[in-house]
């Protein structure tokens, strides 16, 4: 497995557009092969001062996403990169709306899932900052 990391910045203004074109497209990505895709926004809830402290972020705008997908293998996120339906999904107003930093692959060599919980915790409201 391997999983996909890529920054993306998303103006405020189309931060809920984004976030519905990434729902509205996720049964195609998983006909071909996406395993998950999560959208993670920098928390302004941080560790405890007795707990190692996070860096300054690299980027300091506003509106910095990171997106993080996973597939099968190096050869199932190729054949997603090579596939029509992907250049039918990215010629989009809201893709076009963002701004994509390169993406950097990562071979899962280690750690686990605890799908158990993230089943009793999907039901939950989100924690507000």
């Amino acid at each position: 497995m391997i999983v996909c990391w890529r920054t993306v910045h998303v103006p405020k203004v189309e931060r809920d557009r984004f976030m519905a074109w990434i729902e509205e497209n996720r049964r195609l990505r998983e006909e071909h092969g996406i395993l998950f895709e999560l959208v993670l926004g920098r928390s302004a809830r941080q560790n405890p001062a007795k707990t190692l402290q996070p860096s300054d972020p690299e980027s300091g705008e506003e509106g910095d996403l990171v997106v993080a997908t996973a597939w099968a293998s190096h050869v199932a996120f190729d054949a997603w990169i090579e596939t029509p339906d992907r250049d039918r999904l990215t010629d989009s107003g809201v893709h076009r709306s963002v701004e994509y930093c390169p993406i950097t692959r990562y071979d899962v060599v280690g750690g686990y899932l605890n799908l158990d919980g993230i089943s009793a915790v999907a039901e939950f409201p989100k924690e507000e900052p």
